[in-house]
């Protein structure tokens, strides 16, 4: 995950989940522009085209530096987490696997703790507000 020259990582199967329920709640914004859809569809197929390890929610190209935007985006990893933490300590199997996330009809064998996802969660808000390291790749959310 990178934007504006920062950046983590973070295994496909958490990049993939989130970036399924950030479409999601992108979806929910009611009157949202155009970008935003673009943006949602985007993050849909990054989450189910099973990319496996090239992962990407396109943050400079979708939001980029324009603080309408930003705001916006950053409104739904707070609602994610949210949904993250009302899941806890994990997602039932049948949930998960319905996402499609990982391009595979049943990518999850068991229920889905959300330990890693809410570490994902609070690594991607930090990427969002600009405070993580300049050296993309230096931090983890696994």
């Amino acid at each position: 995950m990178d934007y504006r020259g920062c950046g983590f990582w973070s295994r496909a199967f958490q990049a993939e989940v989130y970036l399924h329920l950030l479409s999601t709640e992108a979806g929910d914004v009611g009157d949202r522009p155009a970008w935003l859809d673009d943006a949602r569809d985007n993050w849909e197929v990054q989450a189910t085209a099973g990319f496996t390890g090239c992962v990407s929610p396109c943050l400079d190209q979708h939001v980029g530096v324009d603080p309408d935007r930003v705001a916006l985006v950053l409104g739904l990893p707070n609602q994610v987490r949210q949904q993250l933490v009302q899941w806890a300590p994990a997602i039932p199997k049948d949930a998960a696997n319905a996402f499609g996330t990982g391009g595979e009809a049943e990518a999850f064998n068991s229920d889905l703790d959300t330990t890693l996802l809410l570490r994902f969660a609070d690594t991607f808000i930090s990427l969002l507000r600009g405070e993580l390291p300049a050296e993309p790749g230096t931090t983890m959310a696994y």
